[in-house]
This record gives C-alpha cells, sequence and structure tokens, in this order.
C-alpha cells in the first residue's frame, strides 16, 4: 500500500510539472529570476539596504544581484564604461572573515589557506602576492583593503590584479553582525584603483 501510495505521489507531482511548464510555468520562472537580479535601480537601492545606501553611486555602476552554489548571497557593481565588476559577498557572520583581519594582517594567512585548499583545481590563483594595504573612505567610514596580483592557474599569460575590501553590517533580521566582503579582480592591464574607489567613497555604510 505504502508503494502504490508512492507511485501515486510521483505520477501526480510529475503530471503537475508537466502542466506548470506546459502553461507557461517555465517563462514565468525565468521573467523572476530575471526581476530578482536586475532589478530596478530604486528598487535595489530600497531592497539591499543590508548592504548599505547606494543612494548616491553613480548611474555609470549597474547594480544587479547574483546567485551563487556557496551559500553567500551577493550583489553586484558594474562599471559601464570598462565592463569591470565589483561583488559584494554577505559572509553571514564574521567568524570566517572580519573586519579586523585586514587590521591585524590575519587576512594575509586566510586567502593562503583558501588558496592551499584550491590548489589542486582546474583554475586557481598562483604566484599570489598582495601589493599593497590601505582604507577607503566612505562617508566617514574606513572600509579595509588589499591590493593584490596573481596569476590564473592553466591559462596563458593571464596575469591579474584585484582588490578585496571588508566592512561590517547588522542585517534587517539578524542578531550579530556579519562581514561583507568586497572583492573585484581584472586583467593586469586593465587595473583601474579608481574604479572601485568611487564607488565605495559614494556608499554610506
Amino acid at each position: 500500500m505504502g508503494c502504490l501510495q508512492s507511485i501515486l505521489r510521483k505520477i501526480i507531482f510529475i503530471t503537475l510539472l508537466v502542466a506548470f511548464f506546459a502553461l507557461g510555468g517555465y517563462a514565468f520562472v525565468k521573467q523572476k529570476i530575471a526581476e530578482y537580479q536586475n532589478p530596478t535601480r530604486e528598487d535595489f537601492i530600497q531592497k539591499e539596504i543590508n548592504y548599505g545606501d547606494f543612494t548616491d553611486v553613480s548611474s555609470d555602476y549597474q547594480l544587479t544581484r547574483s546567485y551563487n552554489l556557496f551559500g553567500y548571497k551577493k550583489i553586484n557593481a558594474k562599471y559601464l564604461p570598462t565592463g569591470q565588476k565589483i561583488t559584494i559577498f554577505d559572509m553571514k557572520n564574521e567568524d570566517r572573515i572580519s573586519v579586523n583581519d585586514f587590521k591585524t594582517k590575519e587576512i594575509d594567512g586566510k586567502i593562503e589557506a583558501i588558496l592551499d585548499k584550491t590548489k589542486d583545481s582546474i583554475i586557481t590563483f598562483e604566484n599570489f602576492e598582495i601589493t599593497n594595504r590601505g582604507n577607503y573612505l566612505a562617508k566617514n567610514k574606513a572600509i579595509p583593503y588589499i591590493v593584490f596580483k596573481a596569476k590564473v592557474k592553466n591559462v596563458p599569460f593571464k596575469n591579474v590584479v584585484g582588490t578585496i575590501g571588508a566592512y561590517s553590517t547588522i542585517n534587517i533580521k539578524a542578531k550579530d553582525a556579519s562581514t561583507k566582503l568586497i572583492f573585484t579582480t581584472v586583467d593586469a592591464k586593465a587595473y583601474n584603483p579608481v574604479i572601485v574607489q568611487n564607488l565605495i567613497q559614494k556608499v554610506r555604510f
């Protein structure tokens, strides 16, 4: 009897799934995903306040959301004149990476540990080197960052430069603060630190 019920449930589920797609369900889901990933600027500013207030960010930066496979929510700011994308990850808490890690240089060891875990991956960073450290001043709040250079494994002649920064905010529905990690990386010849700087300085954290 139990086996029959299980089969019936599967048949009903498959039937409903087929009906859903036959009646335009795929187009509906696709539209909803597109709306989530590419909201209007007004909608983005209103709903992504956990990351900061992006009201004063130039329209040269296209603000979008992304899905990822690692459980971290993220938003993107694409600088339209050059195509450079800056991603801000919500790390959920401050256990893995914190703002203080940048101040104490603890971040160096954490990056090395991450790279060591991914060293056998098909594509990862090699010859990773931190070349600069500093703070962005965003509406009178200091945002620590590092600049790095590296070679992309198994990609010939691919040398990159990037920036990693961090700040902390308390999400609306969370009791504890969470680290927001700012990340961008581009071809070494195309790196322009002003693109990141101009974005961060316009956000109210």
